[in-house]
């Protein structure tokens, strides 16, 4: 198969377009519930939009690290799914679960119990570590919830099951956006909590998502059917396998987080308006990029399920296409950065001098995403996909430790450069991580099948 005639593989468009539509979709409701979140924060002021802000950089690396065990699972998922073996998925299923579990303990005991300790890792701002902390402090026990329904939910693409999630988070849309309305303003003769009730109304979210993401899975689901005895008694000898398999992105994720907190201390350290610039950037990249992460997404689970069935030629060929593919999309998410700029900025309650580092800082972010969505579509999607997992691993760490952080300190902290220049060197990782992925995709290299090859 040539590179150029997937372009004509309607089979593949179809299965492209069913996957990565909805996980769109579901992009966008998160995008929305980011989006109110700090729509509505920022009409309390900058401290307070700062202090969540800076606050979700702990909950950030908790995300990433449950990104990181659902996307090193998904590649095993999805490569036993091209060989049909459900039995060995409801075992991995199981070793993921108990994994996440583990980790949201840790999580919750650290935000709980050192709430303001955290908040100084990121900020010296005591009126933003106050604020920071009693919204953490609350938000924290949303860890187990969050983390079980995104695991659950996201192991569900690796076999094509892509439309509970538009239910799960819809929902989870309506339940924050509503509770954040009633408690952080006190509206309907509810208590004004501010900080506080944007924390319970996370929460409460949360808690809706794993109710509905549970139920589907363990009474609706029926390509993998797993049941709670499967999580109980599972095949222990899967637990090497995601040891050796999935500990590599999970380490991927970690230090990517870890990364991306050492850039919040430096914005941190530069003061509360490019804080706030930052969170505004990234809630509009975020839009930016609903459909790239959602091809990126579909990418994976079909390069995952061609390499499972053993026809690496065509995994080959979907991949260069696929990159090829992936320049239009970047050169789209930058202009719509780009022109949606002061639509954006105009939603928030700040002072004027902040609204220009936002701009400023908007511009550059859109030159940065168009190399953000070749990225996310090179390493997230293909080399992922193909089990190439320690290559994305020294890309991602390589480029952003050893580049990105002590270029930005450097940048921020001893030049003092403009916010906007500051921004492009902290993300300079992304425009490196793309000549690395670009070269391996074309390389051919990359493709690994992880499953066991005598069940």
């Amino acid at each position: 198969m040539k590179t150029l005639d997937i372009f004509r593989d309607k089979q593949l468009t179809r299965s492209l377009i069913a996957i990565s539509v909805p996980i769109a979709m579901q992009n966008l409701i998160t995008y929305c519930t980011s989006m109110m979140d700090t729509v509505m924060l920022g009409q309390l002021g900058e401290v307070q939009l700062s202090g969540a802000t800076v606050a979700n950089q702990f909950t950030n690396i908790f995300m990433g690290l449950t990104f990181g065990i659902a996307s090193g699972t998904n590649v095993l998922l999805a490569q036993y799914w091209g060989k049909k073996d459900v039995r060995s998925i409801r075992s991995i299923l199981a070793v993921m679960y108990w994994t996440t579990l583990a980790l949201a303990a840790v999580f919750f005991c650290s935000a709980r119990f050192f709430p303001q300790e955290i908040m100084r890792i990121f900020t010296p701002d005591q009126e933003v570590i106050a604020q920071g902390a009693q919204y953490l402090e609350i938000v924290c026990w949303s860890y187990w919830g969050m983390g079980l329904s995104n695991v659950m939910l996201m192991s569900l693409r690796s076999v094509g099951t892509v439309r509970i999630s538009l239910v799960v988070y819809l929902s989870s849309l309506f339940i924050n956006t509503g509770c954040n309305w009633l408690l952080i303003f006190g509206n309907l003769g509810f208590p004004r909590l501010e900080m506080r009730g944007a924390a319970i109304a996370t929460v409460l979210a949360r808690l809706v998502e794993l109710s509905i993401a549970a139920f589907y899975i363990f009474r609706l689901e029926k390509k993998i059917s797993l049941r709670p005895r499967d999580v109980v008694a599972f095949d222990r000898t899967f637990i090497r396998d995601f040891a050796i398999n999935v500990s590599p992105v999970i380490l991927n994720e970690f230090l990517w987080s870890m990364g991306n907190s050492a850039l919040m201390m430096i914005m941190g350290r530069m003061g509360r308006a490019f804080v706030t610039a930052s969170s505004i950037t990234n809630i509009t990249s975020q839009f930016a990029q609903i459909f790239i992460i959602g091809l990126s997404n579909a990418t994976s689970v079909i390069i995952g399920n061609t390499v499972g069935t053993g026809d690496y030629d065509r995994a080959k060929s979907v991949a260069k296409g696929i990159t090829i593919f992936s320049v239009l999309l970047g050169v789209g998410a930058g202009l719509i950065i780009f022109l949606l700029r002061p639509v954006i900025v105009s939603f928030y309650n700040i002072p004027d001098s902040t609204k220009e580092v936002v701009l400023s800082v908007m511009t550059s972010a859109s030159v940065i995403v168009f190399f953000q969505c070749m990225a996310i579509i090179e390493l997230m999607g293909i080399l992922r996909g193909g089990g190439d997992v320690r290559f994305v691993l020294v890309c991602d760490i390589i480029f952003l430790w050893l580049c990105s952080v002590p270029l930005g300190t450097v940048a921020g902290l001893y030049l003092g450069l403009p916010p906007a220049i500051v921004y492009l060197v902290l993300k300079c990782d992304e425009m490196l991580k793309i000549i690395a992925g670009t070269y391996r995709i074309f390389s051919g290299k990359w493709v690994k099948n992880l499953t066991r090859q005598e069940i």
